[in-house]
């Protein structure tokens, strides 16, 4: 099965209905949790291709991990403020087929840390999902706005829960003890594109989490990088 995991809360749901067209038809299935719903809205309830998940808790996006894949299923990762290409999926698969699966996780947005994150210091390299790159690279982290990993390569919700706001570094520490390398595909200018917020106040997790990163995340970073590995070592294939 091919299907896309997402997370998302009311204020965004016109973010929402701008979005799902895009991934629809491109999977087999949405898993879509819905954080802060009473119920199911009609228009989400009524397309057999989606499952919604209303959480006990407000998961934030934490809350893309709450559904457990089978092993041999292909997992998309997306987030409601990105229209996906109608290629997206079919060429995903196609580069991380050249490339192989089994060991590997693929995605758009991601970053290389620099030898100075040994001393704390958060330098890095960020491959912007929206811009274009020529070569598939190895990458450190991977953003689960545009991300595809094997079943048997998604975290556990149990690994993942306290890591709200985070969940790419701790998806990524993850995905390093597991021996799994991550890849920041080739691709144009504007293949992804960001949809405008519509709720008031909006404030990005770049603009009240990671822009100031707190000290117990930079941890976490170390603890998939190190001197001998940040922004050293990672290759790009044609």
């Amino acid at each position: 099965m091919i299907r896309a995991h997402l997370a998302s809360y009311p204020p965004r749901e016109e973010m929402l209905r701008q979005m799902l067209p895009s991934i629809l038809p491109q999977v087999d299935r949405v898993f879509l949790c819905l954080n802060e719903y009473g119920s199911v809205p009609g228009w989400i309830a009524e397309n057999d291709k989606i499952e919604a998940i209303i959480p006990d808790q407000d998961h934030k996006d934490v809350g893309k991990f709450v559904t457990r894949p089978a092993d041999d299923d292909v997992v998309f990762f997306v987030d409601d403020d990105v229209k996906y290409h109608p290629r997206y999926v079919r060429r995903m698969v196609k580069i991380a087929r050249q490339i192989g699966m089994d060991g590997n996780a693929f995605g758009y947005h991601g970053s290389t840390y620099k030898p100075s994150i040994v001393q704390g210091r958060l330098e890095r390299r960020i491959f912007q999902f929206q811009k274009r790159l020529t070569a598939t690279t190895e990458v450190h982290q991977l953003a689960t706005n545009s991300m595809m990993a094997l079943g048997k390569n998604v975290a556990p919700l149990e690994y993942m829960l306290d890591s709200q706001k985070f969940v790419d570094v701790r998806y990524a520490k993850w995905l390093f003890e597991q021996g799994v390398k991550s890849w920041s595909v080739r691709r144009d200018h504007g293949f992804l594109k960001e949809i405008s917020p519509t709720e008031e106040d909006h404030e990005t997790i770049w603009e009240s989490f990671t822009k100031n990163t707190p000290v117990h995340v930079i941890r976490e970073i170390q603890s998939f990088t190190c001197a001998e590995e940040a922004d050293n070592g990672l290759r790009a294939v044609g």
